[in-house]
């Protein structure tokens, strides 16, 4: 991918910083969607116009501002489920963090505070446990990039091992299944943006750097997967112009092979819940499935694929409501078929008990947010009808929420001076990743 001048990346990447507004203009898309791992009813589902959650499987979804979770403006959030149903939100300005299903969210304090937390990954063997990983940029001395781990469903948070080296620009992590203390995280290096793999084999303690081959040196990677059986083997998906690639490495990620080129974006990955089969896709490849023995690739689909998601009950794809007829999809026979689980105007807004925080946040976007859906005014019982301006997306600002309970966290905004690092840090790397979907393509 070509770059601009540094100003103009600077001017680009300020669209992805955080706003106040209430609007963000976005196509209404979803691009990643979590199970929680305990109660597989219990879905989260990040979108262009907040995050979504159903407690029945897809039945009904209730929706959240993004300005409830702590984020605004173009931002897509890397997020997860732990194993109480805790969901976390990695964000501009901290780790996210709600306890009660969305109805009340807290940032982290220590050791993640003022810290960009660009993503999150939970546990296969023990969902109680997770990790996050930052990417804060500190002006001319780099980037501050630590792994946080939590054991008690989120509750407490500490720093695991040492600091990465600060010419690392981190994207990326995941913990190998089958050996917890091998962590994996993707990134670029240095004024060339060079994709490099970062392994630890001791939680954090030390870390092993290896550069991608020089014929992807315009590519930006993204890990994609570790096998469950096998943290030996890595997945990983490069993002690129025009199209993206995916990678598989045999040796924890000292070498990798180029097993499939996409028509163009490769949106989606997932690994069955057994690790022996592999489905991925994009909007020109549709849904693509192979064994993982063998990774020879076969079309079984051409859904508009933005997201993919490997359980028990099926695999999840996200698609596009205008020409797949549904926003996700729901599949029992690997990719062939789609169940219409979610449809655009299917949503309403969270209901909570006293005290919460996020009705309150988010009243005032609601009713924006129907009409770019096409929500009837009284499909949810005049919830917010005619309340606010009904601008978009926004909800409240971060800086204004209280705490969420149960948690040591609290909402307390990043410095400005924090935020005003990341968009010079982060500023050329923007163009880079115009798409910001690097998410979508991570089996969680």
């Amino acid at each position: 991918m070509r770059l601009l001048p540094f100003a103009a990346a600077i001017a680009a990447f300020s669209l992805l910083a955080p706003a106040e507004s209430h609007a963000n203009g976005r196509f209404p898309i979803a691009d990643q969607l979590v199970v929680d791992p305990k109660d597989p009813s219990h879905i989260v589902l990040r979108t262009t116009y907040g995050i979504l959650e159903s407690s029945d499987a897809g039945g009904a979804w209730s929706w959240s501002c993004e300005g409830a979770v702590g984020y605004g403006g173009t931002q897509d959030p890397a997020i997860g489920v732990l194993g109480d149903g805790t969901i976390l939100a990695g964000v501009f300005e901290g780790l996210s963090i709600s306890h009660d299903r969305g109805c009340s969210w807290g940032f982290v304090q220590d050791p993640l505070t003022d810290e960009y937390v660009i993503d999150v990954s939970v546990h296969r063997d023990d969902p109680s446990r997770g990790v996050a990983i930052t990417s804060t940029g500190k002006g001319t001395d780099g980037f501050h990039v630590i792994l946080a781990e939590t054991a008690d469903n989120g509750a407490t948070w500490t720093q695991a091992g040492t600091p990465l080296l600060s010419d690392f620009i981190a994207l990326t992590v995941d913990v190998a299944p089958s050996n917890t203390q091998r962590v994996f995280a993707s990134g670029i290096v240095g004024k060339s943006f060079a994709p490099a793999i970062e392994r630890s084999d001791d939680r954090g303690v030390t870390w092993t750097r290896t550069y991608l081959d020089a014929a992807y040196a315009k590519f930006v990677p993204f890990l994609a997967a570790i096998a469950p059986d096998n943290p030996d083997r890595v997945y990983l998906r490069l993002s690129g112009d025009p199209v993206d690639k995916l990678l598989v490495s045999d040796d924890a990620g000292a070498t990798f092979t180029e097993v499939f080129t996409a028509a163009d974006d490769l949106l989606g990955f997932a690994l069955s819940p057994d690790g022996t089969r592999v489905a991925i896709g994009g909007p020109k490849d549709g849904v693509q499935i192979a064994n993982t023995a063998d990774l020879a690739f076969q079309k079984v689909s051409s859904i508009y694929t933005r997201c993919l998601t490997w359980t028990t009950a099926g695999i999840y794809a996200c698609g596009n409501q205008f020409v797949d007829g549904f926003t996700v999809g729901l599949s029992k026979d690997e990719g062939k078929t789609f169940e219409n689980i979610y449809n655009l105007a299917e949503i309403c807004p969270l209901e909570c008990g006293e005290g919460a925080t996020t009705p309150e946040a988010c009243i005032m976007s609601w009713p924006g947010v129907a009409a770019t859906l096409g929500i009837e005014p009284t499909a949810c019982g005049g919830i917010g009808a005619g309340s606010g301006s009904g601008s978009g997306t926004g909800g409240g600002s971060p800086h204004e929420l209280e705490a969420a309970g149960g948690c040591d966290c609290g909402l307390g905004s990043a410095s400005s001076a924090s935020g005003a690092a990341v968009l010079a840090g982060l500023g050329a790397l923007a163009i880079r990743l115009r798409r910001r979907r690097d998410r979508s393509g991570k089996t969680r």
